[in-house]
């Protein structure tokens, strides 16, 4: 079984330096220091101008379906947190499921019906 609720934590040491300054700083959200040196950093990565980070995949999702004005029925995996799920009823849609391929994880575009 592929456990996908349990979280992935990496060592605490490696983070320290920044929690601190989270912590000096009290800064805890919106447009921190760190959020704008992310965003600086992925757009000069995937080289574009504009790019806004949220803080999970559910707010993502959701946004990306308001701004493309999706309705009706969403494709999507029962092979995911919930909140995949919930972003979509959420935004008034439909979400239909679709099996995965075995060998990668992803939605199987054979079993599109």
């Amino acid at each position: 079984m592929i456990n996908v609720t349990k979280p992935f934590l990496p060592p605490i040491e490696e983070y320290i330096k920044n929690l601190q300054g989270i912590w000096d700083r009290c800064h805890l959200t919106n447009y921190g220091p760190l959020v704008l040196e992310l965003e600086e950093k992925l757009k000069q990565y995937l080289g574009v101008k504009h790019l806004f980070v949220v803080n999970n995949g559910t707010i993502a999702l959701q946004m990306a379906i308001k701004a493309l004005a999706l309705k009706g029925e969403i494709l999507t995996t029962p092979f995911s947190y919930v909140a995949t799920t919930a972003s979509i009823v959420w935004e008034a849609c439909e979400p239909v499921f679709v099996d995965i391929d075995p060998e990668t994880f992803c939605l199987d575009p054979e079993r599109i019906e």
